[in-house]
């Protein structure tokens, strides 16, 4: 183990949520019972203590098995939900089934911030991953649609606390020099899990029942748990503030959440029912979208009043350096996920491949996007500059969407190969550069807020951003299909799975079929490449600037690095 001296003593928020210079009077500590100095002080100078060997790489294990588990369950359901409607005999919330995740996980994100912020991030850890398993259970479970889309809501819930807290455990653990490779790896596994989700639910669909989707949980939870206890504790430069429990009430800002909720609904909602099952013009539809934009505006409005008790304190986003990047983390999904998810419908429609066949078929995606994650996180980490990274990531990912986008019907396997290591590198070069920038620049007491903020970014981009495209896919399918074969059930069309589209169709129906649904695939690559292009724009925006410098840590022996438990 070992630590690292600073000469700036961290700042903590006092009872009301205003700064104030923590205390470490050690009259105080004694008062109390409790070591609750921000770090240990030795001649005037702070020392910051961090895990290294065996005892780092449990816990990033730990961490990452989570992320594994949490990602997974976020896609999984996608290939399931088929068979889900099948048994539930209820086509009218399919929306719901694979949406719902996503309206918690991205709202909630803030609100864990907060309790790991006044709350020992051991426990709140602990008490995310129970929330998720019990969702499993319950989806698991479920004998019908409404407690199936509960059971969503709360593993989405659950998810949105144990990736936040998997970011933050991260900051607090190890030292700064190797966050940034940590960070990157994390990336890669959030985004392969992402990846593996629907061919796992596939299989499990398949061959046993999408039931074992969320039984699955409970075998790899139950070890996430043990391994929690066992070896992770909180490291004692890491400072909570004495607060009442009204006050943490108070802070998890429960306004701006439901402002913020209620307008993601009512997006998701206005989105479900335009042009597919109503109307753009039917009034329900412009209603919910007009709903939506006030209660988008209503929700600043609620932070700006709530200042430091908002679930996104507007002085984080004040500075050129915090808003460009936080721009950037929910951008940059925007090109991820439009191709994460329908390069598979490509594969499976269009080229008639198995989900397996699918899968394997991203790899190139997955792979690049892994070594770009890793090299710019290690780059960074030795050089602490990251501006050239969003850049050059920002462009290779256009260059790739661009290509990409002309792929078509006949394209060769080279063709949609290629693309994919140029668009995989690209994002993988700038994803996670802006949660280790924020956190770099970011002082103690602000880093779980800022990291929750980044997550809740990442998160909308789902929110948004894959039900924006399942919208322009569908609209654009339907409407493509209305010129080409206006005699075809578009109904059946839509409920067909992509991998059942020749056994349900046949002649010229299925090649008319096909042809649309390349026009709604190339249509959703289109806006993967206009959010590229605008991630690259976004960059030269940036500040050029280093991150701040660390120094190598002071060897210290084992029985003198102590760690608070609590």
């Amino acid at each position: 183990m070992s630590t690292q001296t600073e000469t700036t003593t961290p700042k903590a928020e006092d009872d009301t949520g205003h700064l104030s210079t923590a205390s470490t009077s050690n009259s105080d500590n004694q008062a109390t019972g409790k070591n609750d100095t921000v770090a240990v002080v030795h001649d005037g100078k702070t020392e910051f203590f961090y895990l290294e060997g065996w005892r780092l790489w449990a816990i990033m294990g730990t961490l990452y098995l989570n992320t594994l588990l949490a990602a997974l369950d976020v896609g999984i359901v996608a290939t399931a939900i088929p068979a889900i409607t099948d048994d539930f005999q209820q086509l009218n919330y399919v929306g719901w089934y694979g949406g719902t995740i996503f309206l918690t996980l991205s709202t909630t994100s803030p609100v864990w911030g907060k309790l790991y912020k006044y709350i020992s991030a051991r426990y709140v850890y602990l008490v995310s991953i129970v929330i998720f398993l019990v969702g499993s259970i319950v989806a698991a479970t479920a004998k019908s649609s409404i407690p199936f889309i509960i059971a969503r809501a709360l593993q989405g819930l659950g998810c949105s606390g144990s990736i936040g807290g998997s970011v933050l455990m991260i900051n607090y653990v190890a030292h700064p020099a190797k966050q940034p490779m940590l960070i990157g790896l994390w990336a890669t596994v959030y985004m392969i899990s992402t990846i593996v989700g629907p061919l796992i639910g596939g299989a499990f669909t398949s061959h046993v029942t999408w039931r074992w989707c969320f039984w699955i949980n409970l075998p790899v939870g139950g070890p996430v748990l043990v391994a929690v206890l066992l070896f992770f504790h909180v490291p004692k430069h890491v400072h909570y503030p004495k607060v009442s429990w009204k006050e943490v009430i108070l802070q998890l800002d429960l306004p701006g959440f439901a402002f913020i909720f209620a307008s993601l609904v009512c997006f998701t909602l206005s989105l479900q029912w335009g042009g597919l099952t109503k109307p753009w013009s039917n009034g329900s539809v412009i209603a919910t979208l007009v709903m939506w934009i006030v209660l988008t505006i209503g929700f600043f409005v609620v932070e700006y009043f709530q200042g430091e008790r908002a679930m996104i304190p507007l002085r984080l986003l004040k500075t050129r350096l915090q808003w460009t990047n936080t721009l950037y983390a929910l951008m940059v999904n925007c090109a991820e996920f439009q191709v994460l998810f329908y390069l598979p419908i490509f594969f499976q429609s269009v080229h008639g491949q198995s989900a397996i066949a699918s899968g394997v078929n991203t790899l190139p995606f997955i792979a690049l996007f892994a070594v770009g994650s890793m090299m710019s996180g290690g780059i960074i980490g030795k050089t602490r500059i990251f501006q050239p990274f969003m850049f050059v990531g920002g462009l290779l990912a256009t260059v790739g969407a661009a290509l990409l986008y002309t792929v078509d019907i006949n394209s060769s396997k080279s063709r949609y190969l290629g693309p994919q290591v140029i668009f995989g590198f690209g994002i993988g070069l700038g994803c996670q550069v802006p949660l280790m920038v924020l956190q770099s620049f970011t002082s103690a007491e602000d880093v779980a807020s800022v990291t929750s903020i980044i997550v809740m970014m990442n998160s909308l981009s789902g929110g948004y951003f894959v039900t924006g495209a399942e919208s322009v896919f569908d609209n654009r399918l339907l409407e493509s299909l209305a010129v080409t074969a206006p005699n075809i059930d578009t109904s059946l069309v839509l409920a067909t799975g992509a991998t059942e589209l020749r056994e349900v169709f046949h002649g010229q129906e299925l090649t008319a079929i096909l042809a649309s649904y390349m026009v709604g695939v190339k249509d959703v690559f289109a806006w993967s490449l206009a959010g590229a292009a605008f991630t690259a724009l976004l960059a030269l925006v940036v500040p050029f600037k280093k991150m701040p410098p660390v120094e190598e840590p002071v060897k210290e022996k084992t029985e003198d690095v102590k760690e608070e438990t609590a």
